[in-house]
Parts: C-alpha cells; sequence; structure tokens
C-alpha cells in the first residue's frame, strides 16, 4: 500500500454504507479503506473527464429519440463488442513486449514505477513507451473503422 500505513492500534473499525460500526482484524481495514481511495479517485477522475455511454449521450440530445436509449442497451452492448474487436485487433500487431506493457499496466494495474523495474528502465521509459504504444493502437483503431 503506498503513503503511510496507520499507527498500530489494538482494534481496528469500519463503518459500513448503513452507518453501523464493526470491528476488522488490520489487513481488512488496509484493505477497505484502500478500495475506498480507489472509488474516490475513480468518481473525480470521472466527474473531470466525464463518462461515455449511450444513456449519457441520450441525455445530452446526441440521439433524436428516446427509442434508441430503451433499446435494452443493445446498441450500447454492439458498439462495445465492436470497440472490443478493434481493441483485439489492434492489441494482436504489437510486439511482444508492449503486449506485456500494456497487460501489466492495464488489466493488472500495475503502476509505471512498479513496470519500470519489471523491465528494468526508468519511469520516463516506460511513460514514453506507453504513449508511443497508445498512439500505435489509436491509428490501428482509426484505420479499421474508416
Amino acid at each position: 500500500m503506498r503513503g503511510k500505513k496507520p499507527k498500530e492500534r489494538e482494534k481496528y473499525v469500519i463503518r459500513l454504507d448503513d452507518g453501523t460500526l464493526v470491528e476488522v482484524a488490520r489487513e481488512i481495514y488496509l484493505e477497505w479503506y484502500r478500495s475506498k481511495r480507489k472509488e474516490r479517485y475513480q468518481r473525480e477522475r470521472d466527474r473531470k473527464y466525464g463518462l461515455c455511454s449511450i444513456e449519457r449521450l441520450c441525455e445530452k440530445g446526441y440521439f433524436p429519440g428516446q427509442s434508441v436509449c430503451n433499446v435494452d442497451k443493445t446498441l450500447e452492448t454492439i458498439l462495445h463488442n465492436e470497440c472490443l474487436d478493434k481493441l483485439e485487433n489492434a492489441l494482436k500487431n504489437l510486439s511482444e513486449q508492449d503486449i506485456r506493457l500494456v497487460r501489466f499496466l492495464y488489466f493488472e494495474e500495475m503502476t509505471v514505477k512498479k513496470a519500470a523495474e519489471i523491465f528494468g528502465c526508468s519511469r520516463k521509459t516506460i511513460q514514453n513507451r506507453r504513449r508511443k504504444i497508445l498512439d500505435k493502437i489509436r491509428k490501428m483503431m482509426s484505420k479499421t473503422s474508416s
């Protein structure tokens, strides 16, 4: 866990959503608050960059009729699957090292610092490689849609 760890205590208590206090082991306490921090971070990112979904597009008036939004999310599922297919094809065209880096950073949620340690290079090198890989993926995905 990054950052300062809480001091040792005699007992650890977490507050559930309904306000109930529950005594737990230290490991559970640390994991509980780590996940809460992660949720808060995701909400802040969503607020900052916005969410993209069919419902949000309907709310903003990008679809003329409600019929598109009321179709059991079928359109959203189709678009999602199409995007996943494009991504899968783009990933197949990357080198093994690039695929490994993408897997570490995005699917295993590894930090850039940890990835740099594993690859034996600097954080800046990993950041540059990530940027170049994402540019490659973006170009490959836009070619298939054209």
